[in-house]
């Protein structure tokens, strides 16, 4: 589950450092890009049919630890995508939701529907500070440009080019994931601080 803020965090680190984007290829920024959108897209897919009222925060935020002790018995240090259906599928899991008088399916999805709410909430927020920094960026840039030359200024520019797609990559993204309900926003902003805390 901690997979979730990583891949969150990668996204930006592509919009917000400089010198790492003058570094990165357009094509990765773009595959990274494509890939984060069709799982947003299976996300949102995921979590359709299904609500979350404050006695599920509550239990997500209960149960969470123990949860997410099944996920860390299979990290890797590579890139990965939350598959659903595996977890689903997984025995331990199973085993783990029913000794806790969870149904194992709904509880998955609401939680999931809850982490792609704050997901959303944090990138709509990221979103707008980004796109502020890259414009003042842009005109710091411009003023630089005869001091350093115009194979630094070009580099420069190719980072912004590529910071604007990473942007356009999570914009992309941001329009799959599920809107919450009014109930919803009411919850996530009560218990904020909390969900933010989960590790």
């Amino acid at each position: 589950m901690k997979k979730i803020w990583f891949l969150i965090i990668s996204l930006f680190m592509l919009i917000n450092v400089s010198s790492a984007l003058a570094q990165s290829s357009q094509d990765e920024i773009n595959d990274s890009s494509v890939q984060f959108e069709e799982w947003a897209k299976t996300l949102s897919e995921f979590v359709k049919d299904v609500r979350f009222n404050e006695k599920d925060v509550q239990n997500l935020i209960s149960q969470w630890d123990d949860f997410n002790s099944f996920g860390e018995e299979q990290d890797t240090d590579e890139e990965e995508y939350i598959d659903f259906n595996s977890i689903l599928n997984d025995s331990a899991y199973r085993s783990w939701a029913q000794s806790r008088g969870l149904d194992s399916e709904t509880w998955l999805k609401k939680t999931m529907r809850i982490m792609a709410m704050i997901m959303r909430t944090q990138i709509a927020a990221s979103k707008s500070e980004s796109q502020f920094d890259m414009t003042a960026q842009l005109a710091e840039i411009e003023k630089m440009r005869a001091q350093v030359g115009e194979e630094m200024y070009l580099q420069m520019k190719q980072a912004m080019a590529a910071g604007a797609a990473a942007m356009q990559g999570i914009d992309n993204s941001y329009k799959h994931l599920p809107v919450p309900t009014d109930s919803e926003k009411i919850l996530l902003i009560k218990y904020n601080d909390q969900l933010m805390n989960l590790e």
